[in-house]
């Protein structure tokens, strides 16, 4: 089965909850990149291991909190 165009498509905007002023210059270049034409595995495994780093970035922020 081939992905069609929308689906490709679908995973943008969780890319970014912020809009493009508001973006530091690492999420814009991460949409920049999954933007481009990825194999859709590529692609899906990029965006999971973001949201992987994204969760363990707020996770530690919360710790940090908490020893501060």
């Amino acid at each position: 089965m081939s992905p069609s165009r929308s689906t490709l498509d679908a995973p943008k905007s969780t890319v970014s909850k912020h809009s493009a002023f508001e973006q530091p210059a690492h999420e814009q270049q991460v949409a920049k990149l999954t933007r481009a034409s990825y194999p859709v595995d590529k692609q899906e495994k990029f965006l999971e291991l973001q949201a992987e780093v994204e969760t363990l970035f707020v996770q530690l922020q919360a710790l940090q909190r908490v020893r501060a």
